[in-house]
């Protein structure tokens, strides 16, 4: 199989003599080369931070048209595992028609006690209930453990369902973006996607799973306690309804204060999180530059966003709890001194009182699970906004489409090509040369010149922008791109190993890893000059990848090209 290899300009000391003292002679200074470097890493510092900025200004335009379909789309994703919630939700009505029933049972047990007269005739039934657990008090007692393992069966159906929810997102989450064009990472920097990636997930699924159980319980208990309170006295009831309006008027105000804290709060972090990332993996520049005093500052200025947004949050919502106790309270004193005054009447009985007093709680906590089911909600509006925007990204190249080309007959030619990557200027302009079957080709050139471009146009990572790349005459397009990259083998100029063991890293892109035996791993490694130094680990394959271990990396990524060819 034929075997294409990009030769940077590290390899021009292979050049014959009189051209390599030419290369000498016109080659900058070293000091104006690091000057040229790193201002051309500061330019592109910049574009990417102008870039966040649109980008966090479409996501804020995002978040203001978040709709409630959204939320749908991710109760799609949840439809897999429907069988865990269907189960939680079943278990849930049980222990709520337990908890519901229990109110009343002791409202009567109160009355049988106290001799109070009955108020309603019509409740038969329920006097009988009554009085069997009068009679028989280990029945309650097992009731309540009923509604008590029914419970418990809910929480753990619904557990289980979110987590698989929380994985399936996940995955369809990465699935999506690892697919997407070089030029979706190009506008989005990879730490902010592993951020989105591990957090959002966790604040959605939550937000379809736990809150869902609370939210469903919540309002059948809540509706339950309605109906039975106005079963029990309907002049106490209408006492009770008159903080409807409030609370309402509180859910409308706080709400969306909570949405839009979270949205900031996850931006910010993200933000933080990449630039920690960035500091980190640079060390050698940063402390080229003497920039730790700088770094720790700016670090520092972002953190501090952080917390502004999270003492927002927190009076929002210690605002809502605290209006949520005034109202509950209020409305609490109001049915017990007007049921007081009910009472003397000969309107309702001590039982009775007792009964709907146990109703107003079950129905005030449920109204707060309520209020916590939808800022939980709001939060997954938030965090849905950008993450469903992840999960829906469309690559432009189909991966899997096209002619199965792998070997090279004739040449790879560069037609008229002009290339430049988003939102920089070209790096490429209407460049057209051929590289030959059979021939080592060297593209030399200074920093910036296009040496890497041209590589990366030759493995299809990105399309031209104008003109065309041809494979013996075949418009590199029309070629199957995975197909095309697994024929061709190459060593970057700064090798990257994946945090995993040497023999993960060694069998990462083979067809078939799991077919490849140890015989067959040692000629690859043997081939890339890389058998004894692995053989010198104590480990050997089954050592773990550490950059400042291992000075050879070319060796291990060449063995992973060479592994192809067992």
């Amino acid at each position: 199989m034929q075997c294409l290899c990009v030769l940077r300009s590290t390899l021009c000391s292979q050049l014959p003599t009189s051209s390599y003292r030419i290369l000498l002679q016109s080659k900058p200074a070293p000091i104006r080369v690091f000057r040229r470097d790193l201002t051309a890493k500061v330019k592109n510092l910049k574009l990417n931070r102008n870039i966040k900025r649109i980008e966090r200004r479409n996501a804020a335009y995002l978040l203001r048209h978040t709709t409630w379909k959204d939320l749908l789309e991710i109760y799609e994703i949840a439809r897999p595992y429907r069988k865990w919630i269907f189960l939680g939700t079943g278990f849930m009505v049980i222990s709520s028609g337990i908890f519901l029933i229990i109110p009343r049972i002791l409202g009567k047990l109160i009355d049988q006690y106290g001799n109070q007269p009955e108020t309603n005739t019509g409740e038969e039934l329920t006097m009988r209930i009554a009085k069997f657990f009068k009679e028989h008090p280990i029945a309650l007692v097992g009731l309540l453990a009923a509604g008590a393992l029914a419970t418990a069966a809910k929480v753990y159906c619904l557990q289980i369902a979110g987590l698989y929810i929380v994985g399936g997102l996940r995955k369809a989450v990465y699935s999506s973006v690892i697919r997407q064009d070089m030029t979706f990472f190009d506008k989005n920097v990879a730490g902010e996607i592993g951020s989105r990636h591990s957090a959002d997930t966790v604040i959605v699924g939550y937000s379809v799973s736990s809150s869902l159980r609370a939210g469903l319980r919540a309002v059948l208990v809540g509706f339950g306690s309605v109906g039975m309170m106005l079963m029990t006295s309907l002049e106490l009831s209408t006492v009770s309804f008159l903080t409807a309006p409030i609370v309402v008027t509180i859910f409308k105000m706080f709400g969306r204060v909570q949405q839009q804290c979270t949205w900031q709060l996850q931006e910010v972090a993200a933000d933080v999180n990449q630039t920690a990332f960035e500091r980190m993996a640079n060390m050698k520049t940063v402390r080229m530059l003497s920039a730790e005093k700088q770094s720790i500052d700016e670090y520092g200025k972002k953190g501090e966003m952080i917390l502004d947004i999270s003492k927002t949050e927190a009076l929002a919502k210690g605002s809502l709890i605290g209006s949520f106790q005034f109202t509950g309270y209020s409305a609490f004193s109001s049915i017990l001194f007007y049921g007081s005054h009910l009472i003397n009447e000969g309107q309702i009985t001590y039982g009775e009182l007792s009964s709907f007093c146990l109703y107003a709680v079950l129905a005030a906590a449920s109204l707060s699970n309520i209020s916590g089911f939808y800022n939980e909600v709001m939060k997954g509006l938030g965090a849905s906004s950008r993450l469903l925007e992840l999960k829906n990204a469309q690559a432009s190249m189909n991966l899997n489409s096209g002619i199965r080309k792998t070997e090279i007959q004739d040449a790879i030619r560069f037609e008229n090509v002009s290339f430049a990557y988003a939102g920089r200027k070209r790096t490429l302009e209407d460049i057209s040369f051929d590289i030959p079957r059979g021939k080592i080709t060297a593209v030399i050139g200074p920093s910036g010149s296009g040496k890497s471009s041209i590589a990366s146009l030759m493995l299809r990572l990105y399309d031209p922008s104008k003109g065309r790349v041809t494979v013996d005459g075949v418009d590199l397009r029309d070629i199957n791109a995975t197909a095309w990259r697994h024929a061709i083998g190459t060593v970057g100029q700064e090798p990257v190993l994946f945090t995993c063991s040497i023999r993960e890293n060694i069998l990462m892109g083979a067809e078939h890893p799991d077919r490849i035996s140890q015989y067959q791993l040692d000629e690859a490694a043997a081939l890339a000059n890389a058998l004894d130094f692995i053989q010198g680990f104590e480990s050997g394959y089954d050592t773990m990848f550490d950059e400042m271990q291992f000075s050879a990396a070319e060796n291990v990524v060449f063995c992973m090209k060479c592994i192809r060819e067992i």
